[in-house]
């Protein structure tokens, strides 16, 4: 975008984009938002229930959160999926993100670098439950107005997702998350104010959990911003006041985690008549989605010249300055020592489908990532930085060479991972992708109840939240 930086020397001078934003989450009608948002939010809702069903799996961090939820014991008032119990709202919220984002497969706006349904959806969601008589409409109305709300927090920031020591995602999904919940509380614009207030001293998460071996947090980092929004918007209704320059103080979220180096226009402009949620991406594969460009160059390789496991001698990666993050240290890379590593590592990744012609959820099984074939392959891979990549910004490009046993070389390059609103995935694949997700879950669901889910997802916008969810898979 063309639009300059916002100095911090600024901040005060003009009002604050929260009361924006407030105004656009309590006047924007559901009937507002342009067909082609509501249908992606849509599919945004399906496939994070997929998603989230994936987590709730024996193998998943989050049965512990919710064997810990569930023994604070408190009102029964909202759905955690995958599991029988049901909770007080904000830990049904932190539940259910702590389930989203367990095998990196959650939606995705690429240039925001926001996983924005994972945080809107868990809040929206327990709090139409929570106060009943919701309507499925009010929910799809709050997913929709919270993702944009997200994603335009995050194409409003200058600069990659390395350049600042904050993981993007939950530091800006959490106002998503307070947006979902604010609409479905019904909040008047000030109140939407002190609650994004509220969300500031809530806001954490650092680029660690990226780096450091075995930490599972990466995986359930959305929980705490989905709690932390509904709290936020509770508080606000019960009267306590906020700070009303959240965003643009002099230690609102742009200046105190951004330098104060962000676009206003990308933040504001079109407020409420353009949606740039509507361009979330789908993701066909787990793992980070910076890798998914060239997991999709590898397996067309793959496919194109009919490539056996055995038929490869190496495979040479052309990566930017991002996907470098994924690939060392090499020797960490090669061998992940648990699942949340193995998802944040290319070289892995590309053996995964080179062995298997796919990335399946069943390959990052704690049983899986010793698989021989599989790490030997792995050793096969090699990277190259490549300036061209790096200017592709946070979300790469890719250059694959693969040479075979026989000597003959092949090269591809893609530029946008399958997905990508450019090339949406078809709904037969996200049901196919659902499908998988079930089976990972402690009692996968039949064919025919994802079939009524997706219908019922279809047709929010004519029935109850409740009973789409007693539909969710429990």
């Amino acid at each position: 975008m063309s639009a300059q930086p916002v100095p911090a020397a600024s901040a005060g001078t003009q009002p604050d984009a929260t009361a924006d934003f407030a105004k656009f989450l309590c006047e924007t009608r559901y009937e507002d938002i342009p067909a082609a948002a509501i249908a992606a939010t849509k599919r945004s809702i399906f496939d994070t229930v997929g998603v989230m069903l994936a987590g709730s799996g024996p193998s998943g961090t989050a049965r512990k959160i919710v064997g810990m939820l569930e023994a604070w014991g408190g009102a029964p008032e909202a759905t955690v999926i995958g599991h029988p119990a049901r909770l007080p709202a904000p830990h049904a919220a932190f539940a259910n993100g702590s389930m989203a984002h367990q095998y990196d497969f959650d939606d995705t706006h690429d240039e925001a670098v926001a996983h924005p349904t994972a945080n809107s959806l868990p809040a929206g969601l327990a709090v139409a439950e929570a106060r009943g008589n919701v309507s499925g409409r009010e929910l799809l109305r709050a997913v929709a107005l919270a993702n944009d709300v997200s994603c335009r927090l995050g194409l409003a920031v200058i600069g990659s997702l390395y350049e600042y020591p904050w993981t993007r995602p939950p530091i800006i999904g959490i106002y998503g998350a307070t947006s979902a919940a604010a609409i479905v509380l019904g909040l008047r614009p000030e109140t939407i104010e002190s609650a994004f207030g509220l969300t500031l001293h809530q806001t954490g998460n650092t680029l660690e959990c990226l780096y450091a071996s075995g930490s599972e947090v990466r995986g359930f980092r959305d929980g705490f911003s989905a709690r932390n929004g509904v709290t936020a918007a509770y508080m606000a209704a019960a009267g306590v006041r906020g700070d009303r320059s959240a965003l643009e103080g002099k230690f609102g979220l742009f200046n105190a985690f951004f330098r104060g180096e962000y676009r206003r226009e990308a933040l504001l402009k079109d407020l409420g008549s353009h949606f740039v949620a509507d361009r979330i991406s789908i993701k066909p594969w787990p793992s980070a989605r910076e890798t998914h460009a060239t997991l999709q160059a590898v397996l067309e390789l793959r496919a194109a010249h009919k490539l056996a496991p055995g038929d490869v001698r190496e495979v040479r990666l052309h990566v930017g300055g991002t996907n470098l993050h994924f690939c060392e240290p090499a020797a960490a890379r090669r061998r992940p020592a648990g699942r949340m590593d193995a998802l944040g590592s290319l070289p892995f990744a590309v053996a995964v489908a080179l062995q298997h012609g796919s990335v399946p959820l069943v390959a990052y099984t704690d049983a899986a990532l010793k698989d021989a074939a599989v790490l030997a392959l792995a050793d096969r891979v090699s990277w190259q930085v490549d300036a061209a990549r790096s200017a592709d910004g946070t979300i790469e490009g890719a250059t694959v060479e693969i040479e075979t046993s026989a000597g003959v070389k092949h090269r591809h390059s893609v530029r946008h991972g399958m997905g990508h609103p450019d090339a949406p995935l078809t709904d037969a694949v996200i049901k196919h992708k659902f499908e998988g997700c079930g089976a990972m879950a402690h009692r996968p669901p039949a064919t025919r109840d994802i079939e009524r889910l997706w219908q019922a997802v279809q047709s929010l916008d004519s029935i109850a939240v409740r009973e789409f969810a007693e539909l969710l898979p429990r």
